[in-house]
């Protein structure tokens, strides 16, 4: 494969997942602070707007979903990245099933309808419309070097959305509804429940870290990237244990993970991180282009 389509693939998992993972973060944390009757409502805004790397001031909820958001030319917003990923799927759309093309485009065409009045319908429709693109490439897509590329990019920015929603420690400043607002932002309440303990702030942060029943934990989604790294190396004869490094030393830590609060706070940190160098690795090794055409006489 060539490393433009490899690059191309792997961005628009990524952008493809960014714009989900943002959707939901952005559904709970509109609702959570309507909610908030407290005077402080503005340092809510600030906690949340600086722990995913946005760059503004919000005072209200509305102020921080339009942030959020954002611009078409920002992929790090809600709006950017669903740009991005149409910008990604037009540049492959060649391998891409036709389906699953036409599906990025009634994605992006949803966002035409959003309305900063009623965030949360909005986010919904962009939520159904992602989860019919997510269905049709899992029903369609081949088992090829660019699906590969395209799941561990979604496997990736999962483990960085994760590490930077448990960085936001939402239960210091919502002590009540900050554990199940957790949950919630990753789709996570209902599988949590259903291991049927208590609702505790540290059950929910080793859960989300650790757990091997939900797809979303940073365990899994690593344990995901690495087999599919091992069947790009495969289909491509190139090492990839360096590049793995990162985040295999993090499955290890997870594993052996006992009841050591401080080493779970560790990993949190260290997710982000990982995922960089990870991503750094991959695009070295994969996405560089090797050598040159040199025409002469």
């Amino acid at each position: 494969m060539l490393s433009r389509l490899a690059e191309t693939s792997f961005w628009l998992g990524r952008y493809l997942e960014r714009a989900e993972g943002m959707s939901r973060l952005l559904v709970e944390f509109h609702q959570l602070l309507v909610q908030d009757n407290r005077a402080h409502v503005k340092r809510g805004c600030t906690l949340i707007s600086h722990g995913l790397g946005l760059e503004g001031d919000p005072k209200s909820a509305r102020e921080l979903v339009a942030l959020a958001y954002g611009e078409p030319l920002n992929p790090g917003t809600l709006l950017g990245s669903i740009h991005s990923a149409r910008s990604n799927a037009r540049l492959i759309r060649d391998i891409l099933p036709s389906d699953f093309y036409q599906a990025i485009n009634q994605l992006n065409a949803t966002t035409d309808d959003f309305s900063l009045a009623a965030p949360g319908r909005s986010l919904r429709s962009i939520l159904d419309r992602l989860a019919v693109t997510n269905g049709i490439f899992e029903w369609l897509a081949p088992e090829d070097e660019s699906a590969h590329f395209l799941t561990v990019g979604r496997s990736l920015e999962r483990m960085d959305l994760m590490s930077r929603l448990l960085a936001l420690k939402l239960e210091n400043e919502w002590r009540d509804q900050g554990p199940a607002t957790t949950l919630r932002a990753v789709g996570a309440l209902n599988t949590y429940l259903r291991e049927r303990v208590p609702l505790t702030t540290v059950g929910v942060r080793r859960f989300l870290v650790e757990s091997e029943t939900f797809p979303r934990s940073i365990a899994e989604c690593a344990k995901r990237a690495d087999a599919e790294l091992r069947e790009i190396a495969v289909m491509t004869q190139l090492h990839v244990d360096d590049i793995l490094r990162p985040i295999g030393m993090l499955e290890s830590q997870i594993r052996y993970l006992g009841d050591d609060l401080d080493e779970l706070e560790r990993i949190i940190a260290k997710t982000t991180p990982a995922v960089a160098q990870t991503t750094d690795g991959i695009g070295l090794r994969f996405f560089r282009p090797i050598g040159s055409i040199v025409w002469s006489n």
